[in-house]
């Protein structure tokens, strides 16, 4: 074996640096595929996500202050509305205009007692209801403290002077020492065309800390100057102060909006809402902390679940690039086998039918060829020895034939010979293009049924993109019927709560007029008393008119909620569903434009077999030229040896045939060493 061969398979046998190895390169593509979109929908899906989470909590938070306000206020219109009957009410526009005058029709005691019913009707824990003349001079307190003149007081006033709903700022009171506000109403003539006086209660402000404890976690509520009136998280004593008079919704024009302050070193959204009747403003706060909190949690939750992914990723890449590389090293292998001489079969993947089953079995096709092709040159090579050797025997024993004959034979035999080499060239050149036509004419029938195959599949997943875009569109209208429906019902639970509201006023006023029938058949003495017991069972009809309305609106309310969030809901829907409908459609022209292709691919295939066809049609009169050409060849031959017969003198040819002789001994030789280096099976 020569040195440049022992080098090559030296080469071949040689392993493989692994930054070269395709199996490396396989799976860091595999895994960069992976990696590279999963890490951009990780680093999109956390951005989106914490910023739809903010979004969300902030309007949450809004939404909450808007709840908030909306109760207090409700707890605002009930005193003012009780304050109202007070002020309408018959009896204490007697007791006003009769009040110190003999003809008093009204005692102070009934008055006070009217109060004290109106404080357990409130049940609030404020007792406080103050009756007061135009000058500021006070008549009734159902706290039973002493008299006093409040005319210099601002609510008072405001109360006399417009004739309307006056509520003060915060205010500590001298005879109670707590923190309240005072609400006063003003009380008219009979002709309702002045002011004769007003009623006014005092509100506990420490009952708004529980209300708002009750209602959120951290908020406060400030009078129309800035001062804090309570806070969810703690009480306000009477000696404490707490200004907001430089936050910005003191100042602002607004009714509404948000705030971000700093406390403690954390940022916190504010979300306030001024109260229209009292002008206080309710602001509900939170942390970012608090807020980002649970959207950071999910984003953590997607890095964990995209770093799961991203190792199987890298797993399924391991072993998909290894069932890839091992058929590959097994037909190296045999290959390396082969430039050592050894025929050697692969003994595994043959049964697999992907395109490396294909490459194993033409791999183990081609050795089982060279095989038998290799076996028959030994033989050969062996036959030729002999007969070389039989030749140069019968070449001595006629070594005296002429010259002349011989020379002639000589030139028609060359000219023979050289004949029948280009016969045969050109014969196989014509076999290398049955062949290749063949395989032309094979390929363009497999490539014409995999191009059907496809252009039916692309037609059955255009008609049912078509389908679902169908149904989609269905979804899209059946939602909108949905939310107008909840719209709908979203009016009607607004036009119940009205329909409460008025309940209750009826209730308050029945209420005012049952105490009024009591006090009147209190008066009219025993004559009054079948009155008076009338009047009290109308008293307890209205408190459970009050009581069912206020039940009423409460389901009410819970009912509005659920309809904002289906209605909500149902808009999120939608909206996802326009999205699948674009998506849809830029598919479904995607795969039109497919079915195009393959036609014109279908087109193009059928051109080439057309040719292959034409190029079979050429072979055939090749070879049938072919076969005219080899007949001429061997009538020359025929001629060649009729003139060697009749030649008497062959001595130079047949010399020459034996030094022929003995050349084609020497190559036969030779031809047998050369063989040797292929190596049977068991080898």
């Amino acid at each position: 074996m020569s040195k440049v061969q022992k080098k090559s398979n030296k080469n071949l046998a040689g392993g493989i640096n692994p930054k070269d190895s395709i199996k490396t390169k396989l799976i860091l593509l595999m895994a960069a595929l992976v990696a590279v979109p999963l890490l951009i929908s990780i680093i999109i899906s956390y951005n989106s996500s914490t910023s739809k989470a903010e979004a969300d909590a902030l309007e949450l938070l809004n939404s909450n202050a808007r709840v908030v306000e909306t109760e207090f206020g409700q707890i605002i219109e009930k005193n003012i509305s009780m304050l109202e009957a007070v002020a309408t009410s018959p009896s204490t526009i007697i007791f006003m205009e009769t009040y110190g005058t003999e003809g008093q029709a009204v005692p102070d005691s009934t008055m006070l007692a009217q109060l004290d019913a109106l404080n357990a009707f409130m049940d609030d824990g404020n007792e406080s209801m103050i009756i007061t003349l135009a000058s500021g001079q006070q008549l009734v307190r159902s706290d039973r403290q002493e008299f006093a003149n409040i005319s210099d007081r601002s609510y008072f006033q405001q109360a006399i002077t417009t004739g309307e709903v006056a509520i003060s700022d915060v205010v500590v009171s001298k005879s109670a020492g707590n923190r309240i506000t005072i609400i006063c109403v003003p009380i008219y003539n009979e002709a309702h065309t002045q002011v004769i006086g007003t009623v006014q209660r005092s509100f506990d402000l420490n009952v708004l800390h529980e209300f708002l404890a009750e209602n959120v976690s951290d908020g406060y509520i400030a009078d129309t100057q800035g001062m804090m009136v309570a806070h969810a998280q703690f009480e306000i004593s009477p000696e404490d102060e707490y200004d907001l008079s430089s936050f910005g919704f003191v100042e602002s024009t607004d009714t509404s909006g948000l705030m971000t302050s700093k406390f403690d070193g954390k940022v916190t959204y504010m979300s306030w809402v001024q109260e229209p009747v009292s002008g206080y403003y309710v602001a509900v706060s939170k942390t970012r902390d608090e807020i980002m909190a649970s959207a950071i949690r999910s984003a953590l939750i997607t890095v964990l679940i995209g770093t799961i992914m991203l190792i199987l990723g890298i797993v399924i890449s391991l072993v998909v690039a290894t069932s890839f590389t091992k058929p590959i090293m097994a037909v190296t292998d045999t290959i390396t086998k082969l430039a050592d001489g050894r025929f050697k079969k692969i003994d595994g993947y043959a049964k697999r039918k992907d395109e490396f089953g294909e490459i194993v079995r033409s791999t183990n096709s081609v050795i089982e060829k060279l095989g038998s092709i290799v076996a028959a040159i030994k033989q050969s090579a062996s036959t030729v020895t002999v007969s070389s050797e039989d030749l140069a025997d019968m070449a001595n024993q006629i070594a005296a034939t002429t010259d002349t004959v011989a020379n002639a034979v000589q030139e028609i035999a060359t000219g023979a010979v050289q004949q029948a080499e280009e016969i045969q060239e050109a014969a196989e050149n014509v076999g290398k293009i049955t062949d290749a036509v063949g395989g032309v004419q094979a390929s363009t029938d497999n490539v014409e049924s995999l191009a059907g195959r496809m252009k039916e599949a692309s037609q059955t997943s255009s008609k049912s993109l078509v389908s679902l875009q169908d149904s989609s569109s269905d979804m899209t209208a059946k939602i909108e019927e949905i939310a107008r429906t909840i719209s709908a019902t979203q009016n009607a639970v607004a036009n119940i709560n009205e329909r409460v509201e008025g309940i209750s006023g009826i209730a308050a006023q029945t209420n005012l007029l049952s105490l009024n029938a009591s006090i009147e058949a209190a008066r009219a003495g025993e004559a009054g008393k079948g009155f008076a017991v009338v009047a009290e069972e109308i008293r307890k009809l209205a408190d459970d008119s009050d009581s069912m309305a206020q039940d009423i609106r409460t389901e009410m309310d819970e009912l509005l909620k659920q309809a904002e969030a289906a209605v909500e809901a149902a808009n999120l829907v939608k909206q996802g569903n326009l999205e699948q409908q674009e998506a849809i459609g830029g598919t479904l022209e995607s795969v039109n434009g497919m079915l195009e292709d393959i036609d014109g691919t279908v087109d193009g295939i059928r051109d080439i077999a057309g040719g292959a066809s034409t190029c079979v049609t050429s072979n055939d009169v090749v070879s049938d030229a072919m076969s005219s050409l080899s007949a001429i060849s061997e009538e020359n031959a025929a001629s060649s040896e009729t003139t060697g017969a009749s030649v008497q003198e062959l001595s130079a040819t047949v010399a020459s045939l034996a030094n022929s002789a003995d050349d084609l001994k020497d190559i036969a030789i030779k031809l047998n060493q050369e063989m040797e280096f292929f190596k049977d099976d068991a080898e």
